[in-house]
């Protein structure tokens, strides 16, 4: 890997970034929108921080691919929904606090796995940008794994939130793409493909899954269909109902 010039961001690395970065953006809006549901003060504290620094991580990566020609303000503000490259599981909204505790931990951990294989990238901004996403990670990490030893004591909250662990992970397993389709590591940019980022995310999962009785990650797989967006690691476009959630609605107050 050699580190980059004002015009050498490849179009496989960018895409990369911007998936990363649309994600952070989406999962921002996430704790935002959902921290009145907070179970206790310290829940409200701690989304709102999770929120803040998602939007620093978008803004961060945003900034990054603007500084190779895109212009920053079109990135985080003025693309339409078929542009935004978010992690397809967070399309849908939290149905229930477990639900909403399964959906930003499987994306909290799929994100930072993914952003990872940037960690020591020769080009020092980036590799700085993904060592301080990976520093705050740590701290969302352990909020969640706080709620699941919650769990561990609540039997029908303990279901719940596997059920939902189920429900969402193929679309997580997804995001690291199709085996042998890997532009970015193809190229040299990444240092590790998708399959083995996969791979190192399920290993992941399992000290938390043993916390609510699962001694074995669920035999699941990567759910790509016929409309998989190998650029943009999702199938199709966000749906509307996400989109009018993200989207700035009063652009002219934003700087």
């Amino acid at each position: 890997m050699t580190t980059l010039t004002p015009s050498s961001l490849s179009a496989a690395l960018r895409d990369d970034l911007l998936a990363l970065a649309d994600t952070k953006l989406v999962l921002g809006n996430w704790y935002a929108e959902c921290v009145i549901n907070g179970r206790s003060l310290p829940d409200f504290a701690a989304m709102l921080g999770m929120s803040s620094a998602q939007y620093g991580h978008a803004r961060a990566l945003y900034q990054f691919i603007a500084s190779f020609g895109d212009d920053y303000a079109t990135l985080e503000r003025g693309r339409g929904r078929e542009d935004i490259r978010s992690l397809e599981l967070l399309d849908r909204a939290p149905g229930s606090w477990e639900d909403f505790l399964a959906a930003i931990w499987l994306a909290e951990l799929s994100s930072w796995t993914f952003a990872s294989r940037y960690l020591h990238h020769a080009d020092r901004t980036l590799a700085g940008i993904v060592r301080k996403i990976g520093q705050e990670v740590y701290f969302h990490l352990k909020y969640v794994d706080g709620w699941v030893r919650v769990l561990q004591e609540l039997p029908e909250r303990r279901a719940a939130f596997v059920q939902s662990v189920n429900q969402r992970l193929p679309l997580a397993l997804a995001w690291f793409g199709r085996d042998g389709e890997d532009a970015a590591y193809a190229e040299g940019d990444a240092a590790l493909p998708g399959s083995a980022l996969r791979e190192r995310f399920v290993q992941e999962l399992a000290p938390t899954l043993k916390l609510v009785g699962i001694d074995q990650v669920p035999a699941s797989t990567a759910d790509h269909r016929a409309d998989w967006r190998s650029d943009a690691r999702r199938h199709g476009a966000m749906p509307e109902g996400i989109y009018e959630v993200v989207r700035f609605k009063h652009q002219e107050l934003a700087h």
